[in-house]
């Protein structure tokens, strides 16, 4: 294993942080071993405690090497499609106690960042931080002219640690790729990489405020509300926001001293989790309580955009489809949401996948609703895919994550609501958002701007194809292992079809009730003939938008 010169200090810490938890042994497979001192182990210095299991050991180990690799630990608990069940629940309850730096230090990195003194940005600073964590820490302050605010500032010399930290992660993720077959199994050097990735969005704070713009401009929900960032004292280490005072949503006591009813709190809670997840297709991938605050009037308040979750039309569209069967108790629409949502290898055990869906299933749907634990149903599932080695897309963890944390805050409100009661009762209204015809004027748009180049093309690939049917090239070839999955395609194409006729005569049907008079006084036109050629019209443009999306 190479490392650097100027990370062996770093590399020996973690040698010895490893050994003196009980990682001696993976040391000696990664190579790491020449690090710790002969003397140490042959005096039996490296002892670890064997009440605690491997996981619970592991995080000891993250919280002894510091700020990077807890960070690392917490987004490594969102990621249950690619670690072990049990690793994932020791991971998720890694904090991160981590004391806060000096009001000193504070304001050296906001003249630096800031090109001029303080006091020419602000009134007054708050020497007391509001909160602090392994990343930075926040205070409150006013801008000139008296707009209250809260600053956020980033941990000094944590960019280059953390560099340091990721270098030696990427060797010993090459190392244990080459030399252990979990870290094959679980693909270690990707989800080193992922994670990497993660944190350094996190470190910098200009991603985060443009997250938190992002949200604020396209989430205008009346329920919650979403700090605005003032971009003109926005840095890779400060952040500064609108500051919108509440109290974190789990304070359950002084909920009640504001005459705030904390079930009403819950689902107004659970409301905005599904609406930015299933109808904005961004959401707050983090939403525990030191991140959502209640304000005086009830309106909650988003903080923290660092770690979010974004969703195309067509994710919000499978993962809807999965929440749905999953709180209808039907598998094989579970099973089926499942291979949608990601990338299966080309032989999958279908009958064994349905049967493992089935288990789980029986295991969740026959509980009352108050028992249903949404985000663990969600994580589970993901471990089924896992093991058929199906590769989902990071969102869709993120979309576990978020149900877990969100479980969790709405059961310390109100044990007896659950968010698959509140899914259950919005399933209709999230549907009918997903076939509004109001919401088409996109699509229309998009198929509108696609005719003109799909047309110019007809010619070249009409030639072409007259040239192939010519030299004899023509060929059709259907393979046995490929048969179900033509099958699937086609039915799907049914059913879209079968949807666009009944679509079509609903339209219609509700056009004639309403303008029925108007109809019978114009008494030349052919009304079946022009509803006939209306719905065909419909089924035309339906299956002309798939080819073209390449869905057929």
């Amino acid at each position: 294993m190479n490392i650097r010169p100027n990370h062996l200090r770093r590399t020996w810490e973690i040698a010895d942080v490893l050994a003196r938890h009980g990682f001696v042994m993976v040391l000696d497979r990664l190579g790491l071993s020449r690090y710790l001192p002969w003397s140490a182990r042959l005096l039996g210095k490296f002892q670890p405690d064997k009440r605690a299991s491997w996981p619970q050991r592991l995080v000891l180990v993250l919280a002894d090497l510091g700020p990077t690799y807890i960070k690392l630990g917490q987004l490594a608990s969102t990621r249950p499609d690619l670690l072990p069940k049990p690793l994932i629940q020791a991971l998720s309850h890694l904090q991160d106690n981590i004391p806060p730096f000096s009001f000193e230090e504070v304001r050296n990195i906001l003249v630096n960042a800031w090109r001029s003194p303080i006091m020419e940005v602000l009134d007054d600073l708050d020497p007391e931080p509001l909160a602090a964590a392994s990343i930075g820490q926040v205070h409150r302050g006013a801008l000139k002219g008296g707009r209250r605010v809260v600053v956020k500032v980033r941990r000094p010399g944590i960019v280059g640690r953390s560099e340091a930290d990721f270098a030696i992660l990427r060797s010993l993720a090459d190392v244990a790729v080459r030399r252990t077959e979990w870290a094959r199994q679980y693909d270690l050097k990707h989800v080193v990489d992922e994670l990497i990735d993660a944190l350094r969005n996190e470190l910098d704070f200009t991603t985060e405020a443009h997250y938190t713009a992002l949200a604020h401009k396209t989430l205008p929900e009346a329920s919650f509300r979403v700090p605005l960032p003032i971009s003109e004292w926005t840095h890779p280490n400060v952040l500064v926001l609108e500051e919108l005072v509440g109290v974190k949503i789990s304070d359950t006591g002084r909920l009640q001293a504001m005459n705030l009813d904390a079930k009403k709190i819950a689902e107004r809670y659970i409301l905005a989790i599904y609406g930015q997840i299933f109808m904005a297709g961004l959401f707050h991938a983090d939403p525990h309580p030191g991140n959502v605050h209640v304000m005086a009037n009830g309106d909650l308040v988003f903080l923290d955009w660092g770690l979010v979750g974004m969703f195309s039309p067509s994710m919000r569209k499978r993962s809807l489809d999965l929440i749905i069967a999953l709180i209808d108790g039907r598998s094989d629409k579970v099973a089926g949401a499942l291979l949608a949502m990601g990338v299966a290898p080309p032989y999958v055990d279908t009958e064994r996948f349905y049967y493992d869906v089935e288990l789980l299933r029986r295991r969740y749907y026959d509980r009352d609703f108050q028992d249903f634990h949404v985000g663990q149903a969600i994580v589970d599932l993901l471990h089924v895919a896992q093991k058929y080695r199906i590769r989902l897309p990071g969102e869709y963890t993120l979309l576990a994550r978020t149900a877990i944390i969100a479980d969790g805050v709405v059961r310390q409100l109100d044990s007896h609501l659950s968010l698959a009661e509140i899914g259950r009762k919005l399933a209709p209204r999230l549907i009918w958002a997903r076939v509004n015809p109001a919401e088409w004027g996109e699509q229309v748009m998009d198929a509108v701007k696609d005719w003109p180049k799909l047309v110019s093309q007809w010619p070249s690939d009409i030639t072409s194809a007259l040239s192939t049917l010519g030299r004899g090239e023509f060929r059709v070839v259907v393979e046995d292992r490929h048969i179900e999955k033509i099958l699937v395609h086609w039915e799907k194409l049914v059913n879209r079809l079968a949807f666009s006729l009944l679509l079509g005569a609903i339209m219609l049907g509700t056009a004639f009730v309403v303008y029925e008079d108007h109809i019978r006084r114009i008494a030349d036109i052919p009304v079946g003939d022009v509803g006939f050629f209306l719905v065909v019209s419909l089924v035309l443009w339906v299956f002309v938008e798939a080819v073209t999306k390449k869905h057929l």
